[in-house]
């Protein structure tokens, strides 16, 4: 694992990509907490975990770190999805964003601050990575 924060200063998102191709990465996964933009009623939208693309040669890593983060944290499954985000397409090795959670819901904001909701929000991500990557392995 290279950490491209470790700290809570900001990193450029093309500087993300770059560590991790510096660091010859076999994938990179972007942890994140979802928002909804003003105006929308978080109460009234529907949340829960989802996780992007934006290569489909990402598209199998996204399905299984999306179904590793659904049976740890266990809040409803939005799904995988393809956007054009910059942290996701600016790598040539499998790149993915989870968005665990919606951080403006309370009961989510609060799950944030317990350690063993973070042990779970890590763990569904590498049993995902462990699912992927031994995918591959099947595949030779």
């Amino acid at each position: 694992v290279v950490m491209t924060r470790t700290t809570r200063g900001p990193v450029l998102l093309g500087d993300r990509a770059i560590t991790a191709r510096r660091a010859n990465a076999d994938a990179f996964v972007s942890v994140h907490l979802n928002a909804y933009p003003d105006g929308v009623n978080p109460y009234r939208a529907r949340n829960g975990t989802n996780t992007y693309f934006f290569f489909d040669q990402a598209e199998p890593l996204a399905r299984a770190v999306q179904r590793g983060l659904v049976r740890q944290i266990g809040l409803p499954d939005q799904g995988i999805n393809y956007d054009n985000l910059a942290v996701v397409r600016q790598s040539w090795m499998p790149a993915i964003l989870c968005e665990g959670m919606f951080l403006m819901i309370p009961e989510q904001e609060a799950a944030l601050r317990d350690e063993s909701f973070q042990k779970r929000y890590a763990t569904g991500i590498a049993d995902g990575l462990e699912e992927y990557f031994r995918s591959l392995a099947g595949r030779q």
